[in-house]
């Protein structure tokens, strides 16, 4: 990953994030580095990604009778393409030690071109809320308990000195 996404740094890392930093669809990386003590003079970085082609989805969920930032709860984006029907999973977290990523999820999903399905499970009761007409390449606000999906519209924008 370091030799095909160009992230070789000779400093020293302390964390790293992954998010689409400036709303353009892809996942942009931020690297922390330097050291511990306030004299090490290495930068922190940011690496924006160029992007591609690839479809992908990007879902914020809030829960009501589950936390309100709906961590545990579990998602399975079923999308249809050319290759045929995939289910895509993710959990949602904060992230870990030294790195962290968005609550906001960001599901690759490669050559779909229409979402079949997205199921949540929510962790406090264990119910699972199924969504159907949401569409690759946009992006969704769920509310535990609500029967659709709102959509949320962000303009991309440049990043400065790119």
């Amino acid at each position: 990953m370091t030799t095909a996404g160009d992230f070789g740094h000779l400093q020293k890392g302390h964390g790293v994030a992954f998010g689409d930093v400036d709303d353009d669809g892809d996942q942009d990386v931020f690297e922390q580095l330097g050291g511990a003590v306030l004299t090490d003079t290495a930068h922190s970085v940011l690496f924006a990604n160029p992007g591609n082609d690839n479809a992908w989805i990007e879902l914020t969920l809030t829960g009501v009778r589950s936390n309100r930032s709906a961590i545990g709860a579990r998602i399975v984006v079923t999308a249809g393409g050319p290759g045929g029907t995939r289910s895509y999973h993710r959990t949602v977290g904060s992230g870990g030690s030294f790195g962290a990523a968005p609550l906001r999820q960001h599901v690759g999903l490669g050559d779909a071109r229409r979402v079949v399905s997205v199921e949540v499970r929510w962790p406090a009761t264990g119910q699972a809320q199924v969504l159907t007409g949401l569409e690759p390449r946009h992006r969704y606000h769920l509310r535990e308990g609500d029967a659709q999906a709102r959509r949320v519209d962000r303009r991309p924008f440049a990043l400065a000195g790119l």
